[in-house]
């Protein structure tokens, strides 16, 4: 072989070598996906109507009494908060009550907030949150699935605040 077509064949293979990597690691299945968040992602997203616009919230639905284990879960929703460290001056914690409900919860420092459309909200009952600074939900987190939601939560709100253009 001449040393030219040795050249035109190490340049094709150059080219072409990756594209056939490729192609055996898609057809094989070895790739595997990332995901960017932890949460459940709203599609399409929620709109709060009476929300405090200018912060991050996370919020937590409440169908009518709060039981030991709303309780329990706004315990663990605070928790979270106080982990995001100086990140929590940007947040607020929310909780999402029907339109009629009163005061439901004692708590002074969490904001509650009665929902007119309960019934889009009706099948995130006791999950948390993520709202936008505009008032749109968008992630939803289950605490029942354990500590690696809450750690989920503290994550996706850490890197949104950071990346966010409302300071």
């Amino acid at each position: 072989m001449k040393s030219q077509q040795k050249t035109m064949a190490l340049l094709a293979a150059t080219f072409l070598l990756p594209l056939l990597l490729a192609w055996l690691v898609l057809k094989l299945d070895w790739y595997q996906p990332g995901a960017l968040s932890h949460g459940q992602w709203l599609e399409p997203p929620l709109q709060l109507d009476n929300y405090p616009q200018g912060k991050w919230s996370i919020a937590q639905v409440v169908d009518g009494e709060c039981t030991a284990l709303c309780q329990q879960n706004l315990a663990k929703l605070n928790n979270a908060w106080l982990a995001l460290g100086i990140a929590k001056q940007k947040t607020l914690r929310v909780a999402l009550t029907p339109a009629k409900e009163p005061e439901l919860l004692s708590e002074a420092s969490l904001t509650q907030l009665s929902l007119s459309n309960s019934q889009q909200f009706s099948a995130y009952s006791q999950q948390w949150l993520l709202v936008d600074p505009t008032g749109w939900v968008i992630l939803a987190y289950q605490p029942s699935l354990g500590d690696e939601q809450i750690k989920g939560l503290i994550t996706d709100l850490k890197k949104l605040i950071k990346n966010s253009r409302f300071q």
